[in-house]
């Protein structure tokens, strides 16, 4: 039998993901155990990133290990009951009365319909999420459909996990909208590309290629699928940023975030993780209209 104990604060900042991708490291490596998840000393676990979470144990349940959670707070629990992240792991669900959970998901990308109508429906229709067009809110959840779609194109993975929480109590209240994929890092895929079609280039950290990956129209898709290229952040950046919200991209050692001053920081792990986190942080706190100046999504204004 394995105990991992939680730390006391799970946040969606570096140190936050600095844990989980530590977590994921130690699992790989056993097989046939007994894993107790104990969550004593754990005060605040966001519920946003039940969506690593689960991508973890679901890995580390391939592996063969029997997984369980335990000594969870009240308020740790009930905070992930109402978004049926537990309830694979024995626990009932719970109502969610105040609406502030988007509820965690596992899907496969053919599932397209669904996962775009969950996107409108339990994100962009969330209470006090900023106003939009009816023609940006379409190209927003199209937007935020292409990373699913990017995580089977570049990631070569079968599901897509996402979840998202609204904190009402936050200074400014927030939106986190969560989505993971545990297929090829974004290092593996700009480094095979770069390495294909520049002679002689060197081998580039993880920092560096999400750094290439979110930068103007860059993209490792062949040219014959003739979709669009990047991450599908495109739009999303540019909103993130008049919204003063922020996001966050976590592959391989590499660390990224947009953040409300629109400024770029990077930082690397001591250890990889084995595919890509986007986080989406909405400021809840804009009471600006946003509209396309146009349908072909050349700009924002509000």
């Amino acid at each position: 039998m394995i105990v991992i104990k939680i730390p006391p604060k799970v946040c969606s900042d570096y140190e936050g993901f600095s844990f989980l991708v530590k977590l994921i490291n130690y699992c790989n490596k056993l097989y046939f155990n007994e894993i107790i998840l104990d969550f004593e000393a754990n005060t605040w676990f966001e519920a946003n990133l039940t969506a690593v979470l689960g991508a973890i144990l679901d890995k580390t349940r391939n592996n063969i290990n029997n997984v369980k959670i335990i000594n969870l707070t009240n308020r740790v629990e009930e905070s992930l009951r109402k978004n049926n992240f537990l309830s694979s792991y024995g626990f009932d669900t719970m109502p969610d009365k105040h609406d502030t959970t988007i509820k965690y998901r596992r899907n496969k990308i053919e599932e397209d319909r669904l996962i775009k109508e969950f996107l409108d429906v339990e994100l962009i229709s969330k209470q006090d999420f900023p106003k939009l067009s009816a023609a940006l809110r379409k190209e927003i959840i199209k937007s935020i459909f292409e990373i699913y779609s990017n995580a089977v194109i570049h990631g070569n993975c079968e599901f897509i996990y996402s979840c998202g929480q609204y904190y009402p109590s936050k200074t400014p209240p927030r939106l986190d909208f969560t989505i993971v994929d545990m297929g090829n890092t974004i290092k593996k895929n700009v480094n095979d590309f770069l390495k294909a079609n520049q002679n002689g280039v060197d081998t580039i950290l993880g920092t560096e290629a999400i750094n290439w990956a979110v930068s103007g129209n860059n993209t490792t898709k062949p040219k014959e699928n003739n979709i669009p290229g990047g991450l599908g952040l495109k739009l999303i950046k540019e909103f993130i940023s008049l919204n003063k919200g922020k996001i966050q991209i976590v592959s391989a050692d590499g660390y990224w975030e947009m953040n409300k001053d629109k400024k770029n920081e990077t930082k690397s792990f001591e250890e990889e993780f084995p595919g890509t986190i986007v986080n989406i942080e909405f400021n809840l706190d804009d009471k600006d209209f946003y509209y396309l100046k146009s349908e072909t999504i050349e700009d924002i204004i509000f």
